[in-house]
C-alpha cells in the first residue's frame, strides 16, 4: 500500500467534500439572487463560479502556470480536451460558459454544480440545436469554451477539431481564442490527469486524490478573426499552432496512428495506475 498516497487522501478527501456542499450552497444562494436582482445574474454567477473553482484548485494537486493573455472580448475559445480538470483550470482564471454533454445535467452534485456555472447542456447529434445556442451566448456578449475534439486524449496528440463549431463565431464575427493545455509530472507528459476510456469519474478522483502535485500548462495563443477562411481551414489552423505548442503530432482523422515510444510509455502508465486503483 502507498501510505503516502493513503495520507493525501485523508485530508483531500474531507477538504474536497466540504468544498462541494459550499458549492452547492453558492448554487442556492446564486438561484436566490437571480430571483431577487435578475440584472445582476451574469455577473454574480461569475464571481461565485471563479471564487469556487479557485478554491478547488487549492485542493487539487495542481500547480497551474498560465502563459499569455486571452482576449477580453466575447470570443469562441478552443481547447484541447484532456481531463475534466480542464474545466476547472479555465473557469479558475476566466469564468466563462462551457459546452458539455446532456448527461452530466443530470450527475449527482456535479450537475447541479455545472447548471450553476451556467453550463451549455447538448444532446449528442443536436448540431443545430448547439449552434443556436452558441450563437445566442456570443451575441450577448458571453465567451463560450468548447473543446472541439468532441473527445479526451491523453494529452499526447491533438484530435482533429469540428469545424462545424466554429459557424456561430463566424454569423456573429466574433474571435476565435485558441487554448493549449498539458499535464506535466518531473518534467514529463502526466499519465494520471487524463480522464479517458470512459473511465468512472469517482475512480479518477480516488487516484488524483492521491498524486504528488501535477503541473497543468495553460497556453492562450493569438486570437484569430472567425470570418476569415472557411471553418475547416481555421480549425485546421488551430489545431496545428495546438500541436505545435505542446509538441505532439496531430491524430489523423481516421484515427489511425502510429504511436512513438513516448506514447506507448504513457499509454501504459495510465492502464498500470487504473489496474492498481481498481483491483479485480
Amino acid at each position: 500500500m502507498n501510505w503516502i498516497a493513503a495520507w493525501r487522501r485523508c485530508w483531500r478527501i474531507p477538504a474536497i467534500t466540504g468544498w462541494l456542499l459550499w458549492g452547492l450552497l453558492l448554487a442556492l444562494l446564486q438561484s436566490t439572487c437571480n430571483w431577487l436582482r435578475p440584472q445582476r445574474r451574469e455577473a454574480q454567477r461569475a464571481r461565485l463560479m471563479q471564487h469556487w473553482m479557485r478554491g478547488l484548485i487549492s485542493l487539487l494537486p495542481l500547480d497551474v502556470r498560465y502563459f499569455g493573455a486571452a482576449t477580453q472580448q466575447p470570443a469562441l475559445w478552443l481547447c484541447n480536451h484532456i481531463s475534466w480538470l480542464d474545466i476547472v483550470i479555465l473557469a479558475a482564471l476566466y469564468p466563462q460558459r462551457f459546452v458539455s454533454k446532456s448527461e452530466v445535467a443530470h450527475w449527482p452534485v456535479i450537475g447541479t454544480l455545472a447548471r450553476a456555472a451556467g453550463t451549455l447542456f447538448i444532446r449528442r447529434g443536436n448540431a443545430s440545436g448547439l449552434q443556436q445556442s452558441l450563437l445566442e451566448q456570443l451575441q450577448q456578449g458571453h465567451s463560450v469554451i468548447i473543446f472541439a475534439e468532441g473527445t479526451t486524449t491523453c494529452g499526447d496528440r491533438v484530435a482533429p477539431l469540428h469545424g462545424r463549431l466554429l459557424s456561430a463565431a463566424q454569423i456573429d464575427q466574433a474571435l476565435l481564442q485558441p487554448v493549449a493545455l498539458g499535464y506535466y509530472q518531473r518534467g514529463k507528459r502526466d499519465a494520471l490527469a487524463p480522464f479517458v476510456d470512459a473511465e468512472h469519474f469517482h475512480h479518477h478522483l480516488w487516484r488524483l486524490l492521491g498524486s504528488a502535485p501535477i503541473q497543468a500548462r495553460v497556453q492562450f495563443l493569438p486570437p484569430m478573426i472567425a470570418a476569415q477562411g472557411n471553418r475547416q481551414q481555421l480549425a485546421a489552423r488551430i489545431r496545428e499552432q495546438i500541436a505545435q505548442v505542446l509538441d505532439v503530432p496531430m491524430l489523423a482523422a481516421s484515427g489511425r496512428r502510429k504511436d512513438s515510444s513516448a506514447t506507448k510509455d504513457l499509454t501504459a502508465g495510465i492502464n498500470a495506475r487504473k489496474s492498481l486503483s481498481n483491483p479485480a
